[in-house]
């Protein structure tokens, strides 16, 4: 029973933050091949199901809005019109971009998806790789493909990495 919380420990970091998943599955003692194992399966399953669900959310919030605007009861109405104007006056004065948006802006724009599909498991996390995936890269079959050579690639670099230094 210990093990199996073990494993969906290292399962469910590996599926957000993907790279702190391999000293993380050494903390718990694993080996290299239980850690190899649960970190893969934690960052393909995470991958997909966060591709999914920004797909789904992507395409259906559009189409739902009108319905879920329409059965709103009016004193909601009116509080989201309010936070509405306020938020409209915020992003006048905020600031457009911090240092994280610049850093994802420059990726796309000077590497495109094959910068998004090798930097997502190191230096983003696995929900933002998909959600930039989802949102700039959804017309391309072979992204999900990539992605998860990239999530495969990455967990044996890691491992074998972290595996040295830490000398398990």
């Amino acid at each position: 029973m210990e093990l199996l919380l073990r494993y969906l420990n290292v399962i469910a970091i590996a599926s957000v933050k993907f790279f702190w998943a391999t000293p993380y599955a050494f903390f718990f003692q694993l080996n290299q091949m239980e850690a190899f194992v649960m970190i893969e399966f934690g960052g393909i399953l995470g991958f997909l199901f966060f591709y999914a669900f920004f797909s789904f959310l992507l395409k259906e919030i559009k189409l739902l809005w009108p319905l879920i605007y329409f059965i709103t009861p009016p004193i909601f109405k009116v509080r989201f019109e309010q936070w509405l104007i306020r938020r409209r006056k915020r992003k006048l004065t905020a600031k457009k971009f911090t240092r994280r948006n610049k850093m994802i802006a420059s990726i796309r724009s000077r590497f495109g998806m094959p910068g998004i599909l090798i930097l997502t498991p190191v230096l983003l996390s696995i929900p933002v790789g998909a959600l930039l995936g989802t949102k700039y890269f959804h017309h391309r079959k072979s992204f999900i493909f990539w992605m998860l050579l990239s999530i495969f690639i990455w967990g044996i670099v890691s491992v074998f990495v972290f595996g040295s230094f830490l000398d398990h």
